[in-house]
């Protein structure tokens, strides 16, 4: 297991998911997210079929249910290379872009947190994206609701506690596991805190970003993109090899469409917008899937 303090010359935006475009909303989206191009018999496409639109939401949670055709969603593949026709579900509230993303989802129903939210009119968009996290911006849905909480939860005060890091508790390094196994691992002067992805920066607070058998060695030596140049520097790379996006201390790891054999994963921790800290430790480590 390698562990190490990582140093990166920005704080602002590279580690962005390749498929999200740059700020802005649905309508100026299109033409700034790669569209995988999927060819089967039905198109994918995918519906809202709730929460309605102007739906009053009080409780700190929304389910959404979703309507999807002609597309596969599988979570093992997350990270994958792109097959036609599979992936997983994108959500973001207020904006299209990394900045906004909840997570990604591999169901049609599920429930997304509204901590730090003002109460207001907010705008829910939803995506099929494919296995390296690329949307499928034609499928591109969204929806507005009233959140009205009668206690709103507010984003918490900022504690800035030095450098983030993290612990590696199990698996140890070199562990023969099964395809499906459990992570668990110990925050440094960190708050993992999954309802608080996709809203804005707190210090101390975010989440991890796990990836598999993936050359993390462009991550550690990009350096932020100019716009003046003409760069987006939402969309500088790709997020082959993401597996998860956990909120939390202890989850799984799926790995049953990685195949039998050693796999390297890599956890690290990144602030609620999704980007790097300039400081921070990472872990990495190998299993053999049996």
């Amino acid at each position: 297991m390698n562990s190490g303090m990582t140093r990166r010359t920005l704080v602002g935006s590279a580690g962005a998911l390749s498929g999200l475009a740059a700020i802005g909303k649905l309508s100026s989206a299109s033409a700034r997210v790669p569209v995988v191009s999927v060819s089967q018999t039905v198109a994918p496409s995918l519906r809202i079929l709730a929460p309605a639109a102007g739906a009053v939401v009080a409780t700190h949670e929304v389910r959404l249910d979703l309507a999807v055709e002609g597309f596969e969603l599988n979570g093992s593949k997350s990270g994958r290379p792109d097959e036609d026709g599979v992936g997983h579900v994108h959500v973001m509230v207020d904006g299209m872009s990394m900045a906004q993303l909840i997570n990604f989802y591999a169901s049609d129903s599920f429930s997304i947190p509204l901590d730090g939210l003002t109460p207001g009119p907010h705008t829910i968009i939803v995506t099929l994206a494919s296995n390296t996290h690329a949307d499928l911006m034609d499928t591109a849905q969204q929806v507005e609701i009233d959140y009205q909480p009668t206690a709103p939860i507010p984003m918490p005060a900022p504690q800035d506690l030095g450098a983030p890091g993290l612990t590696l508790l199990a698996p140890a390094d070199g562990t023969m596991v099964p395809a499906v196994f459990g992570v668990q691992i110990q925050a440094v002067n960190f708050n993992p805190t999954a309802a608080l992805e996709g809203k804005s920066n707190t210090p101390g607070f975010g989440h991890w970003h796990v990836f598999v058998d993936t050359d993390m060695s462009g991550m550690m030596s990009m350096t932020m993109a100019s716009p003046e140049a003409g760069m987006d520097p939402m969309a500088m790379m790709s997020m082959a090899g993401m597996v998860a996006m956990p909120g939390t201390n202890a989850f799984d790891l799926d790995l049953s469409a990685w195949g039998p054999g050693e796999h390297r994963v890599w956890i690290e921790p990144v602030q609620n917008d999704h980007t790097m800290f300039a400081e921070f430790d990472h872990v990495e480590f190998t299993v053999t899937v049996m």
